[in-house]
């Protein structure tokens, strides 16, 4: 007998069986909740999320992060103090990250605002890549171009699967913490499998090597591109209306206050990452020294997500980071139609959501 209980902060239904086993609903349970995330957001943003950040991000940037800092100890000859200051080159794409999302937001290609964008990330990082695989003897400044280029195309691709994930959660706003929920296990499970995987490729292939498989993350940017499907509109979203929807949400306290508190502790936090680097490339064990210094990082986000979905989703705010109490159950909207922020109540838009399928003759456990 399935007994199906309505939660609305999840926005679907968890299906539990009596009479089974609390191990086999431990398994079951998060295949159950992938099929309902597939039947309502459809398989191909799952795919998107599992190749982004899953496989560009999280197990790519885990490889490449290992394998650049060898290539230009190994390769270039360059000491941690010089890396740390050129590596900061290869940041600016993500610097000007908001610029990337305005951009996918006003400008179509063919009529769509993601998928051409997906295709445009995934070339600039094939190509990158394969340049810095194939070519020897390459000039330190060009190999840094090419490095900054590949950047890029992950910046474009991580901004456009955060604006489809900004997207489906206006669509379906109860689901919203289940995409946050899907998005960091797919990056964490990805770095992890990177971090075992960095010291072996290394040692089997090289740096320039890795560089060459560092391709096929990209490959499957490309591949997200082809396979989104979304109806073609004309978006009436203009430069300036997406600049003042972007100023009047940094306005809003709740907002600045903890990207402030954010940005002064990471400014503030020391990185030895390149020193470790510097150090374990002189160690004999150093198959084992890359696995380990890397692998904490990526279980401490896995954890992190962990916690997200079953803990700290229950603390305020305010509790977590000092920050002032905002309303934890109104969300930012941006209006499509005309670019302003629009404060909206979750449990309005979840009790509407219910309304209407209920006038449509469709109960809610019927779409999952």
């Amino acid at each position: 007998m399935e007994v199906e209980e309505e939660i609305l902060e999840n926005g679907g239904s968890v299906n539990v069986f009596e009479g089974e086993s609390k191990f086999r609903n431990v398994v079951c349970g998060p295949v159950r909740w992938l099929k309902m995330l597939a039947l309502e957001l459809h398989w191909t943003f799952l795919f998107g999320v599992v190749s982004i950040y899953g496989i560009n991000q999280g197990f790519g940037n885990s490889l490449g992060k290992v394998a650049t800092e060898y290539y230009m100890k190994d390769v270039q000859k360059v000491q941690p103090s010089q890396y740390q200051s050129l590596f900061t080159v290869t940041k600016i794409p993500w610097i000007i990250k908001p610029l990337w999302g305005i951009l996918t937001d006003v400008v179509p290609i063919y009529g769509s605002h993601r998928g051409p964008y997906f295709i445009i990330a995934g070339v600039l990082g094939v190509v990158s890549f394969l340049f810095l695989s194939v070519q020897s003897n390459l000039n330190l400044y060009l190999a840094l171009f090419w490095m900054t280029i590949s950047s890029t195309g992950t910046a474009i691709a991580d901004v456009t699967i955060d604006a489809c994930i900004a997207y489906n959660s206006n669509e379906h706003p109860s689901l919203a913490p289940d995409m946050q929920t899907f998005s960091n296990s797919s990056s964490s499970i990805g770095a992890l499998i990177g971090s075992f995987m960095s010291g072996i490729l290394l040692h089997l292939v090289g740096s320039k090597g890795v560089f060459g498989l560092l391709a096929f993350p990209f490959a499957f940017v490309i591949v997200v591109g082809i396979l989104f499907k979304k109806p073609k509109k004309v978006n009436q979203i203009t430069f300036t209306d997406a600049m003042n929807a972007m100023k009047s949400t940094m306005e809003r306290s709740e907002v600045w206050r903890p990207s402030v508190f954010l940005c002064i502790s990471f400014a503030l936090c020391l990185d030895i990452h390149e020193g470790l680097c510097s150090v374990f490339g002189h160690s004999r064990r150093s198959l084992l020294c890359v696995w380990t210094f890397t692998k904490v990082f990526s279980v401490g986000n896995l954890w992190l997500a962990v916690l997200v979905r079953n803990v700290m989703r229950l603390l305020p705010l305010c509790f977590l980071l000092l920050v002032p109490e905002g309303n934890p159950k109104t969300f930012t909207l941006l209006n499509e139609r005309t670019g302003n922020v629009e404060m909206t109540n979750r449990e309005t838009v979840v009790k509407e959501e219910r309304n209407m399928l209920l006038e449509s003759g469709t109960s809610p456990s019927d779409r999952s």
